[in-house]
């Protein structure tokens, strides 16, 4: 029987053009919705960036006050900024509200003269020369040290520990204690074994000790800066001594912690920045020209306040990364009571008005105060603050 041909049918020749065409509207489509989507993304990253635009160039010329707490007026109180909230204290007692007018905690003591250290929600109140230092956070008293001893400076940890300067006639004594009053580690020192503690600061979790001593040999002065670490890594070193700077002509006045693992040193004429979390080493140093007037910081930025010549501009403010780059060097001319950081915004005021400019040293606000103020505390973002008085606390938003 011979082959049969078999032809194939027409309407599978209009099938398979049918879905040729299919496929081509598909992919029309897909390539629609990718378009679309691309579309939408980049109108959306548009809008995200030009808001965020607008809010970084936004100058504000006002405020409005949102809320306003009263009480008895409170004169010869200091007022501090304390984790967001506001801390007042004097000779006889020290007391910590939020504007809901909540009081954290009340307590009663009699200095004179108080000091106060404050380290995320602690707060360490002690008086100069006195043997009693309190430890407290949001939740109150958490600890009451007896040091039987003069206190001659202090500072506390976010965890509650707190280092303490003791002294005893030609012996000085550094002592760390948590913050149930128990003694932790301690050591003595003498201005002929390792010389005079002139400033002191530790960690925020507690474990690394920063102190900078002042050393007279001979008539010649210099200075070292100290890191002892009370964590596991330390135990093993001589006195838990991990780390140390000699400065040689030169007395170092201050050292800070901006976090658990960096630090920075201020003299007569150096500018040091320490990182590491378990032994810090000196990454920046600087020997300054002019006589440091201001100094202060956060977890990102160490800002130095400097006198000029200038009659028009005073004052001069350098801002420092942690890394030792200047951010931001300004001049201005506001007779400033304090100045301080929040986030990268830079707040200069006094009693009557106020400066605020961001790290790039745009004006963000400038203008007077409807009430003099005392205390300006940030309060959880950038345009947010409590104007603190005697009298009255006001929780305001710049507009």
């Amino acid at each position: 029987m011979a082959d049969e041909v078999r032809e194939v049918p027409e309407f599978n020749e209009k099938y398979a053009e049918n879905d040729k065409e299919y496929k081509k509207k598909l992919a029309r489509h897909r390539r629609f919705i990718i378009y679309r989507i691309i579309a939408i993304v980049a109108a959306s990253l548009f809008i995200i960036v030009m808001a965020y635009s607008s809010y970084r160039n936004m100058i504000y010329s006002d405020y409005t006050i949102l809320d306003t707490l009263q009480y008895e007026d409170s004169a010869g109180a200091n007022f501090r900024n304390f984790n967001g909230n506001v801390l007042k204290y004097s000779r006889d007692g020290a007391t910590a509200f939020n504007m809901d007018n909540n009081m954290l905690f009340n307590q009663t003591y009699e200095m004179q003269n108080p000091m106060v250290d404050i380290c995320g929600d602690y707060v360490a109140l002690g008086d100069y020369k006195g043997t009693k230092v309190y430890v407290m956070n949001s939740e109150g008293l958490q600890g009451q040290i007896d040091t039987t001893l003069p206190v001659q400076r202090f500072a506390v940890a976010a965890n509650g520990n707190i280092a303490i300067v003791l002294e005893e006639d030609e012996i000085t004594w550094v002592r760390l204690y948590n913050k149930e009053g128990e003694i932790v580690a301690s050591d003595r020192t003498t201005m002929k074994k390792s010389g005079f503690p002139l400033s002191m600061d530790i960690s925020d979790n507690g474990i690394m000790l920063n102190i900078s001593y002042l050393y007279i040999d001979s008539g010649k002065i210099s200075s070292s800066v100290a890191f002892y670490n009370f964590g596991s890594v330390g135990q093993n070193e001589i006195d838990n001594l991990v780390s140390g700077y000699n400065y040689d002509d030169e007395t170092i006045t201050y050292v800070q912690f901006m976090n658990s693992s960096t630090a920075f040193a201020i003299g007569n004429t150096q500018f040091s920045i320490f990182k590491g979390d378990q032994r810090p080493e000196r990454v920046f140093d600087v020997t300054l020209e002019d006589e440091v007037r201001s100094i202060f910081n956060n977890d990102s930025y160490i800002g130095l306040v400097y006198d000029q010549t200038s009659t028009e501009n005073p004052y001069r403010l350098d801002v420092y990364n942690t890394s030792g780059d200047i951010v931001l060097s300004k001049e201005f001319s506001l007779e400033y009571t304090d100045i301080l950081f929040n986030k990268d915004f830079v707040i200069i005021y006094n009693a009557n008005e106020c400066l605020i400019c961001d790290i790039s040293g745009n004006e963000k606000y400038s203008g007077l105060f409807k009430n003099s103020i005392i205390t300006m505390v940030p309060n959880g973002n950038k345009t947010r603050y409590l104007f603190v008085s005697g009298s009255r606390t006001d929780e305001i938003q710049l507009k």
